[in-house]
């Protein structure tokens, strides 16, 4: 969710969460305006019927849902997307190798709104992602092969969208594809389902609705390789807005709700607790980056809104400084912790690299209260300042959700993203309190990567487990 800093409008563009599509142009006070104002939820609101999302990404080392309807795949480690591994597909010379994810997988046909995305890596060969139909035939794909990028209603019909960017921040040999596919009311009335290509980035349309006349009839997501080997990872197909078309919005890195991913409730719990490490940081601006958890109740989580969505987390200032802040569940306003709310931001406490914070966002019931607490064990750093605690009033439901997000703010920004840098972790995510009876590590599988223009000198390492915790460097 977007935030915005008292005093200077800047706004923290949300990296993940799913937006509703905002006009373009204006200043940067019109922008924040907009942006910080709740916006309407792509179509499939959580939890009413038909909600869904398919994620695969193969950290488990299984094919996570998806079946080969021709051909066969297989997980691979090599080669992979910053440690992730990948699905690897094959033609053969009978025939292209096709992948089906569909209702076994979670997958629920009729909705008049989908998204999907991939990071596909072509060599030499031609691979496609999209929408398939009961009968496993393509109804609406994106492809790269050749040194381009390719849609259409099927591999087929695809035509030339553009180039394989380059210079991009995804690894070597990978792109990112995502696309947005809906009906829409033509001027004679009728309804024809178009497809809005985005190539790396969501900002930009690469390809503004394509013509998909089947795509209605979807039953299934589709991985289809027509020549040579592909390999695909970050595969997500849900009725929840992936791309998002708002200037200067600059997706990044984050684990959890968003991009379609939030599609469950969590048990109800009262307690949200994380570590962060920031092990160093070089910024030339303050109040441009961050990096912050989110516990949401019912409202929060099943709405795109500022309503009952609660954040905790610290800018990332120059020369080794930190500003803490914490957003109250009444709008998305950062409230400081020792500065004054109602004239410019301070420039924060020092907190040398290296530094460890532990933050807690605590629904206390039976106070009628929500505690933000977040405390600093760097060493050196002076007593008083290792401390910051505030408490609003508070008398909703309990949390049924959270993501994590890292922000950059590209509407404010004096420099760009390349002159900052990160490299930090995030550990001992959990949850409890509420129905969680003892504190619950929230795993891989409910915490989804989400990777887009991070420079590659960035370094961000979610979590202690085996599974994923990766070095995760775009």
């Amino acid at each position: 969710m977007t935030r915005v800093q008292i005093g200077s409008l800047v706004v923290a563009l949300l990296m993940i969460a799913p937006l509703g599509v905002v006009g373009t142009g204006g200043t940067v006070s019109e922008i924040a305006s907009a942006l910080h104002s709740p916006v309407k939820a792509a179509p499939g609101v959580l939890p009413g019927p038909g909600s869904f999302a398919f994620v695969a990404n193969f950290e488990d080392g299984a094919l996570d849902g998806w079946t080969a309807a021709s051909g066969s795949a297989r997980v691979v480690t090599t080669p992979n997307y910053n440690g992730e591994p990948a699905l690897r597909s094959t033609a053969k010379s009978v025939g292209p190798q096709i992948d089906l994810a569909g209702s076994s997988s979670g997958v629920v046909a009729g909705d008049t709104f989908v998204s999907f995305q991939a990071d596909v890596n072509p060599g030499s060969g031609t691979g496609f992602v999209g929408l398939a139909d009961a009968s496993g035939f393509p109804v609406a794909v994106i492809g790269v092969g050749g040194g381009y990028v390719w849609a259409g209603a099927n591999p087929a019909q695809a035509t030339v969208v553009e180039p394989i960017p380059t210079g991009t921040a995804q690894p070597a040999g990978w792109v990112y594809l995502s696309a947005n596919v809906y009906a829409t009311t033509l001027k004679n009335k009728s309804t024809a389902w178009v497809m809005d290509v985005f190539v790396d980035r969501t900002d930009v349309v690469a390809a503004s609705q394509v013509s998909v006349p089947n795509a209605g009839g979807y039953a299934a997501a589709l991985l289809e390789t027509t020549s040579g080997t592909v390999y695909y990872t970050n595969t997500i197909l849900a009725n929840y807005q992936i791309p998002v078309q708002i200037p200067g919005y600059n997706n990044m890195d984050g684990y959890g709700q968003g991009s379609g991913l939030l599609v469950q409730l969590l048990p109800s719990f009262t307690t949200l607790t994380a570590t962060m490490t920031l092990s160093s940081w070089d910024t030339p601006q303050t109040g441009i980056l961050s990096f912050q958890i989110n516990a949401m109740n019912y409202y929060g989580t099943t709405r795109s809104s500022c309503k009952g969505f609660f954040q905790l987390g610290v800018d990332l200032d120059p020369s080794g400084y930190i500003a803490p802040w914490y957003v109250d569940g009444t709008n998305c306003i950062a409230h400081y912790f020792g500065n004054s709310n109602s004239g410019a931001i301070s420039s924060g406490f020092p907190s040398p690299p290296g530094t460890t914070l532990e933050l807690t966002i605590q629904d206390q019931p039976a106070a009628n209260q929500i505690f933000f607490q977040i405390v600093d064990t760097a060493p050196g750093v002076a007593a008083a300042d290792r401390y910051w605690n505030a408490t609003i009033a508070y008398g909703g439901t309990p949390f049924y959700g959270s993501y994590t997000q890292v922000e950059w703010q590209p509407c404010c920004s004096n420099y760009p993203i390349s002159d900052y840098a990160f490299s930090g972790t995030l550990t001992n995510l959990a949850i409890s309190g509420g129905s969680v009876a003892a504190p619950t590590a929230l795993d891989a599988q409910y915490m989804l990567p989400f990777a887009l223009d991070l420079p590659p000198s960035w370094n961000l390492n979610y979590y202690d487990s085996s599974v994923a915790g990766y070095q995760q460097v775009t």
